[in-house]
């Protein structure tokens, strides 16, 4: 039994399979290891709520380095977060994660088909990996997963946003998405301004506009397959990131 099974397990009752949708042939349930702080996790969370893929989630607390544990370098060769499993196949890292879960689901594909916009996609993306996300880490790990904030790396984390942040919401006063479709740089950084809403840099989003107006418009939107479901609708709250919990199953409605 390897660390999916233990902390990601499947319901035996249930068996492996999820969704038989009317779109495409019964899939697998996607087993996903991960935290609840992290970023990288919750955009494989909502990429799979997205595409119609029913997936459990289990707990690999990176707060106390077990992504360097023996059982994890198991599944994940390099201690890389997240990982996911379905049936026989293991992946790591979100956008091996993500992409895979793309191809596999059963909605419309999240890449733009478009040179133009799949490269703005992805610049979009690094921007929100390597720019804003180790900010609103700096948040989160201040702000919500410990009691007594610092308030000078507060300061500077939000002092970093703020123009990146003014670059998002000019972007998003000329498009009704990221990248004029929803694509997966609007799962990036739905997850990622998700987690900074948790925090004190809260206020960077109500003062921009547009950018306030855009998570409403994801926080509302179905599944970009169509079903009865909303991503953001397994993110987790404060209080589960400080309780270490993740959600136990991404369930999919019927049509």
């Amino acid at each position: 039994m390897d660390l999916f099974d233990q902390r990601a397990a499947l319901d035996e009752s249930e068996g492996q399979y999820g969704l038989s949708g009317e779109m495409k042939k019964t899939q697998y349930i996607l087993q996903l290891l991960g935290a609840p702080w992290c970023a990288d996790t919750l955009k494989c969370i909502l990429a799979a709520a997205e595409q119609g893929m029913e997936m459990t989630c289990g707990l690999v607390d990176s707060s106390e380095n077990e992504q360097n544990s023996s059982d994890y370098l198991a599944v994940s060769e390099f201690g890389v977060m997240p990982a996911l499993k379905e049936s026989d196949y293991t992946v790591a890292g979100v956008r091996a994660i993500t992409e895979f879960i793309n191809a596999r689901g059963l909605g419309n594909t999240l890449i733009p088909m478009n040179a133009v916009k799949a490269a703005d996609q992805d610049c979009w993306i690094e921007i929100s990996r390597t720019q804003a996300e180790p900010a609103i880490a700096t948040l989160v790990a201040e702000c919500v997963c410990s009691d007594s904030g610092d308030a000078g790396k507060i300061a500077d984390a939000k002092n970093t946003l703020g123009p990146i942040l003014d670059m998002l919401n000019d972007a998003l006063g000329k498009s009704e998405f990221i990248v004029d479709k929803f694509s997966l740089a609007d799962i990036h950084w739905t997850a990622a301004l998700h987690l900074l809403s948790l925090t004190a840099g809260a206020d960077l989003i109500d003062e921009r506009s547009n950018i306030k107006n855009w998570i409403a418009k994801i926080r509302s939107k179905k599944s970009a397959c169509g079903q009865n479901v909303v991503a953001t609708s397994f993110m987790p709250t404060a209080a589960d990131i400080k309780a270490k919990k993740l959600p136990p199953i991404i369930k999919i409605a019927d049509f």
